[in-house]
């Protein structure tokens, strides 16, 4: 491996913190320990509502218990909605969340948790009151320490491919009690790359569902979520 041993990284997980839910209560705190448990959280990007339900019902359907939906997807709101709905079990949350407003609309809809591409203080805010998971987004390690003093337990490293997993690593050395969750560049055949490196857990888009044009590739996608899956158990 680059960089740190297997034991340093061991070291480093274990000198984090429990999950207290500081950052929103209890609930948050639940849904922080279930996506810590699953190491990762799937990621639906498209520009079809109809495309996203489909990708859904798929991830619900493979055991997977979390879902993302982002706020680029056409009638974000009414799709978190609908979701929490017809599956009760799995978690949902919003992400592209941006601001104050957006982070309202995503809380009204019934998402259980909000992440960011970047720190956004209203997100944050907004998340706090409701007393829902918020995970915002940073890269450098002013910007990790900055989600860190606004009492972030979980951190968007984005886009992580622009550093891989040897970013995620040179973070963790100088800030261990960071819950970092790597999103963009993460594949079912590397995640095991990232966990190494001393991630959290993991956010996983195009690589896992398809790209969200035409038709939803189910064979596919079951295959890439199997690879997944026996990625998530070597850890």
């Amino acid at each position: 491996m680059n960089g740190a041993s297997a034991g340093d990284e061991s070291g480093k997980r274990a000198s984090r913190p429990p999950v207290s839910g500081h950052a929103g209560g209890t609930g948050a705190a639940r849904v922080l320990e279930a996506i810590l448990r699953a190491g990762v959280v799937p990621i639906i990007r498209t520009s079809s509502r109809d495309w996203a339900v489909e990708a859904a019902e798929a991830l619900a359907a493979s055991g997977l218990g979390i879902i993302e939906i982002t706020f680029t997807v056409p009638e974000a709101p009414a799709v978190i909605r609908s979701l929490r709905t017809r599956f009760p079990d799995v978690l949902v949350g919003a992400g592209t969340v941006t601001n104050a407003d957006v982070a309202a609309q995503a809380v009204d809809a019934g998402a259980q948790f909000l992440l960011s591409p970047a720190l956004s203080p209203g997100m944050i805010d907004v998340a706090r009151r409701h007393r829902v998971l918020a995970v915002p987004g940073a890269f450098s390690p002013t910007e990790v320490l900055q989600a860190l003093e606004r009492g972030a337990e979980l951190i968007k490293i984005f886009p992580a491919e622009t550093g891989g997993p040897r970013h995620i690593r040179a973070i963790l050395a100088p800030l261990p009690e960071a819950r970092l969750l790597p999103t963009g560049g993460v594949t079912p055949e590397n995640v095991g790359d990232w966990f190494k490196a001393g991630a959290a857990a993991v956010g996983i888009g195009t690589a896992l569902v398809g790209p969200g044009t035409g038709r939803l590739d189910a064979r596919t996608l079951h295959a890439r979520i199997e690879i997944l899956k026996q990625g998530l158990a070597a850890r």
